[in-house]
Formats: C-alpha cells, structure tokens, sequence
C-alpha cells in the first residue's frame, strides 16, 4: 500500500496538484468557520513530495489573524515552532522547510494539528513514513485536535495500524471531511 500511494502522489501533475490545493485550503475554512470558530492556533506541516499542499492553508490562517507552528526535527522528535511568514523557513531535515533557530516555540497544547500521512481510512488510522515522529508527538501531547490532511486517492479501505499508532480524529480532503462518527 505504501508503495502504490507513493506512486500515486508521484504522479500529481503540478496543475492538478494545484487545484486541489486550493479546493482543500477552501473547504478547511468552510468547516473551520462552522466547526472550530474560535480557532486562535494551528500547528501544520510543510508538504513534501507530493503531500496535501500546506501553504494556502498558511496564507489563509495568516491572513484571519490565526497563529501558525510548524515542525522541526530534533533527533527523533518533533517541535512545533511559530512562524509568521514563509521567510520564517529554511530547509532542515530531507530538505523539509523548517523552522528557522531562534523563533519561539509554540506551547498552546489545545492547537488544531493538521498531520500529513500516506494513506488514511475512515476510522482515522493513518499510515505514515514509518518514523514514529507524529506518535511520539501526539503520545507527549495528548490534548491536541488532530486532522489528517490527503487527496481523496489517499482515502482507503483499512490502515494497518499497531497499538502505538494514534489515530486522527478527522481526516480531511478536498472535498469531504471524514471524522471517526460521521461524514460531514
């Protein structure tokens, strides 16, 4: 499965890529206003490789006064840090934008957290890299929102998941949020 959504999201035209980007940054804001309208703080990562696009998500959560975070890797762990402005960010770990040193760490432990992954099902399992860096995040943080972010290819039937594995609590695609009890 890893393998054939790899390829998958390998072969994204940019254009295409694009659209769903947009399409996904709208109905974020569509369900942000009628289900989190009181959202203040948003950790996000920054996509790679062909991941749901982030930095229209960044640009609209700017532009309504919302505060953003994104991760740096540090050894095997995750740290969100606030950043501003997509000058905030150089390139760090598998030349994934980061964090630049020196900016604030973010500690607001109720943020909503949007996830990257490779696949996800409905129940909220997600496969990701094999890393472990988003569960042993989530394990040292319990309390945070968490939203799974993918194209809608990216949707399957079941995610092989072991004990360790935190689940998302929605999983959201450009045109359907998937939570664990409903459609919406």
């Amino acid at each position: 499965m890893r393998q054939q959504i790899k390829a998958l999201r390998k072969g994204i035209r940019p254009e295409e890529k694009m659209i769903w980007d947009e399409k996904l940054c709208r109905q974020f804001f569509r369900l942000q206003r009628q289900l989190l309208p009181d959202l203040s703080w948003v950790y996000l990562y920054m996509d790679f490789r062909g991941e749901a696009g982030t930095v229209p998500l960044l640009c609209g959560l700017w532009n309504q006064g919302i505060h953003t975070a994104v991760p740096r890797t540090e050894g095997t762990e995750l740290a969100f840090y606030e950043i501003r402005s997509l000058e905030d960010l150089e390139s760090g770990y598998m030349e994934i934008l980061e964090p630049k040193e020196g900016l604030p760490a973010a500690r607001q432990p109720d943020a909503l957290v949007l996830v990257p992954g490779l696949a996800f099902d409905r129940e909220g399992h997600r496969m990701g890299y094999g890393g472990g860096f988003y569960d042993r995040f989530f394990e040292k943080e319990p309390t945070h929102p968490r939203w799974g972010l993918a194209y809608g290819f990216q949707m399957v039937e079941s995610v092989p998941c072991e004990p360790w594995d935190i689940s998302m609590d929605s999983v959201l695609t450009p045109d359907i949020l998937y939570s664990r009890t409903k459609q919406i």
